[in-house]
Order: C-alpha cells, then sequence, then structure tokens
C-alpha cells in the first residue's frame, strides 16, 4: 500500500499576530512557534518536518527545547514551510519577491552573498547564548585565529571544561593565539591606543588555556601574523570578528557566516589555514 502523506492544515488567518505567537516570534523561540502553530492547526510533527525538510526528531528536539536554531538556513526552511511571515523573525524577502533599490545609473549591482547569515554591529552586540550554541553544536571541527580572545575564557567560567569535553567527544580543536612577544602584537597594541595592555590580555588568556596544552584533540599555538581578522569556525558555521584600525576588536562588526562552495565562509577558512601554517606551538 502506498502511504499518502496528509497536506498541512491550514493555520487560522491571526495566528501570526496572536499575542503569544507574536512574542515567540521576536524571541525567535521556534519550539514555542512550534508548539502555538500545532495547538491551532492540529499539525503533526511529522507534517512540519516535511513541509520544513528537517528530520522529525529534530522538530520534536526543538519543540521540547532541547536543540536551539541558530542556522539562517533552518529558519528560512521553518519559515517558508509553515508560512511564517520572513519579516516577523527578521529575515529578508526571497530574492525577487519585492524590488530592492534602485541602483544609480552605471553602478553594478550588488547582492549580499548568499552565506551570510548576519552582521553584528560589534562583537558585543554577538548573543551570549549564541557563542556557548555554535561551541555546543560542533560535531567536528572547531578553529579559533585571535590575537588575545580573552572575552572567551574570561566571560565563561566554564570555558576549558567545554573545549575539554569536546575533544574528547573527538572534535578536533585548533586554537591559535597571537605570540605575546611578537612585533605584530606589539603594533596591534600600540595602534589600538593600549601599548602593551594587548600583549598582557594574551598572556592572560595563555594562562587561562594552559591546562589544555596536553589535552588530545586540542592544538593550542601561537602565531605572529598581522592578523586582519579574528576567526571563530563551528563545522559549517563561522563568526569573523573584523578588525578596524584604532579600534579594539570588541567595538568592531562580526559575521556570522553559513557554509557555502566558494563564497566568504571559505575565502576566510582559506585565511585560517594559511596563518595556521606558519604557527608555533604554545
Amino acid at each position: 500500500m502506498v502511504s499518502v502523506r496528509r497536506p498541512l492544515p491550514q493555520a487560522p488567518p491571526d495566528l501570526w499576530d496572536r499575542p503569544d505567537m507574536s512574542e515567540a516570534l521576536a524571541r525567535r523561540d521556534i519550539g514555542t512557534v512550534f508548539k502555538i502553530y500545532r495547538q491551532w492547526t492540529g499539525a503533526t510533527q511529522t507534517q512540519i518536518a516535511a513541509v520544513c525538510e528537517v528530520p522529525q526528531s529534530h522538530v520534536s528536539e526543538i519543540q521540547n527545547g532541547r536543540r536551539q536554531v541558530t542556522s539562517l538556513e533552518i529558519f528560512e526552511r521553518i519559515a517558508d514551510g509553515i508560512g511564517i511571515p520572513r519579516v516577523r523573525i527578521g529575515l529578508a524577502d526571497k530574492t525577487g519577491a519585492v524590488p530592492g533599490p534602485r541602483p544609480e545609473p552605471g553602478a553594478p549591482a550588488v547582492e549580499v552573498p548568499s552565506d551570510v547569515v548576519r552582521v553584528y554591529p560589534s562583537r558585543t552586540a554577538v548573543p551570549a547564548d549564541l557563542w556557548r550554541a555554535l561551541f555546543a553544536d560542533a560535531t567536528h571541527q572547531v578553529d579559533v585565529l585571535v590575537i588575545a580572545g580573552l572575552f572567551l575564557p574570561d566571560g565563561h567560567a566554564d570555558f576549558t571544561q567545554v573545549l575539554r569535553r569536546k575533544a574528547e567527544s573527538g572534535v578536533k580543536i585548533r586554537y591559535a593565539i597571537g605570540d605575546p612577544e611578537s612585533s605584530a602584537v606589539a603594533l596591534r597594541g600600540d595602534e589600538e591606543g593600549i601599548g602593551e595592555g594587548l600583549a598582557a590580555r594574551t598572556k592572560i588568556t595563555l594562562t587561562y588555556l594552559a591546562a589544555l596544552r596536553d589535552a588530545p584533540g586540542i592544538d593550542l599555538r601561537l602565531h605572529s601574523t598581522t592578523l586582519y581578522n579574528s576567526i571563530y569556525r563551528f563545522d559549517g558555521e563561522m563568526l569573523v570578528n573584523t578588525h578596524v584600525f584604532g579600534a579594539p576588536a570588541a567595538h568592531s562588526p562580526v559575521l556570522h557566516l553559513h557554509a557555502r562552495s566558494g563564497g566568504l565562509f571559505d575565502h576566510y577558512a582559506a585565511s585560517f589555514e594559511r596563518v595556521w601554517a606558519t604557527t608555533e606551538g604554545a
């Protein structure tokens, strides 16, 4: 007997304007969105999974709070799958849906690369729970390239334990920190106006991470390169913290990228590899 998939039930016309739904959408709380959606439509998790092109187990985990949605691609699949107005969860309309601003005569057309999930105006604007989710969800690879990156171990009391647990689970971790004795770090400190303060911050980070030097699966190294961006890679997700002359990295923009063949993700991943090839043991 051939199994026939039941169509998704029609949602009430005012569903997305309900106060509880509006609040969940504003928080991007997809678990609550699923609960309310199913309550008012009678849709099954299997039906939702089918239209959103995700496994049914993921729908169950999201609804029960065991899985968080952080990927732009998954947000888009869910919105388009069950009919959430994209603007209600901060997504851009589909390409071609609404004409964009008309370029000046003779100006080339510019589109946001498809692998850009979001741009944060500064590193301090990146939600703390996003950092934790990216580290927690990585299953194969974590790469970190910073000068000091003190905010990670200083801001998360269990940071070294998290890295150790990820390595024990089979995640390969490569961590490159600026050599505090290098001329590159000294120059960057002068450019930021904090002089030797940057080298001091790097030394503090190394003190935090000292217990990981001999941890299996974790490769901690020093680099002496001019760093134009800090790079944080988690499997197919990446945060790139741009460096701006005269400003600390914490005050500079961050790109959230999702892997797309030949895109910005690959460009920055290749940059990490070039720096990594120059590193020495910490």
